[in-house]
C-alpha cells in the first residue's frame, strides 16, 4: 500500500473536499466494492447497481466541498456513502417497477454468528424468506449481515437511533424465524 493510501480518512476527506482527485480516488477504492454489493443486492441488476454506484460517488465528489464548508467535517464517511447509495436506490424504485431482491449469495457466503437461525432444515431458502419481510427489515438484514455494518452505522444510514437499529434487527430475525418455521409445518 502506498503512503498516501495509509492516510487517516478525515485527512483524505479534507483533501478531497479541497479538490484533491487522488485523495478522493483512495476513498473511492476503499468503498467501491461494498457500495456496489449493497446496490446490487437492493436492485439485483448488475448494470443498475453499477449506475447507482457511479452516481453515488459522482454526487459525493460534487457535494463534498459544500458539505465540508457548511458542516466542517463528516463524522462517519462510510455511513454518508451508504446513505447516498440508499437514497439513489429509493429513487430508482420510485421511477421503476419494483425488482425482486436476490439475497441468495449474501446469505450463503456471509453467514453471521448473530443469525443463529437454523436454515438447513427449512423447505424455503432464507433468501426467499427474507423477501417476505417488510422493506425496513430487509434493509436491516442486508446492512447488518451482508455488508457487516455496525448498529451505529445502520442507524446513521436509516436515520434511526442505535437502540432502534438493534430492536429492528431483533424483530427482523424473529419475524424471519417465524416465516421459516411456518414453512416447515
Amino acid at each position: 500500500m502506498r503512503k498516501s493510501e495509509e492516510l487517516p480518512e478525515d485527512h483524505l476527506i479534507q483533501r478531497a473536499a479541497d479538490g484533491d482527485k487522488r485523495a478522493f480516488g483512495i476513498l473511492y477504492k476503499r468503498y467501491l466494492d461494498e457500495i456496489y454489493r449493497f446496490a446490487f443486492y437492493k436492485v439485483s441488476i448488475e448494470s443498475v447497481a453499477e449506475d447507482i454506484t457511479e452516481e453515488t460517488f459522482l454526487r459525493i465528489w460534487e457535494k463534498l466541498p459544500s458539505i465540508y464548508r457548511s458542516e466542517g467535517k463528516i463524522d462517519n464517511f462510510r455511513a454518508y456513502v451508504y446513505r447516498m447509495a440508499n437514497n439513489l436506490v429509493i429513487d430508482y424504485y420510485r421511477r421503476r417497477k419494483p425488482v425482486e431482491m436476490d439475497l441468495t449469495l449474501s446469505i450463503s457466503k456471509n453467514p453471521s454468528p448473530e443469525a443463529v437461525l437454523d436454515f438447513k432444515n427449512t423447505s424455503q431458502h432464507p433468501a426467499e424468506a427474507i423477501k417476505g419481510l417488510e422493506p425496513e427489515f430487509q434493509q436491516i438484514i442486508l446492512l447488518r449481515f451482508v455488508n457487516q455494518l455496525s448498529h451505529k452505522e445502520i442507524a446513521e444510514i436509516m436515520g434511526i437511533s442505535d437502540a432502534n437499529s438493534r430492536v429492528m434487527q431483533f424483530r427482523a430475525l424473529k419475524r424471519l424465524k417465524e416465516i421459516l418455521s411456518t414453512e416447515e409445518s
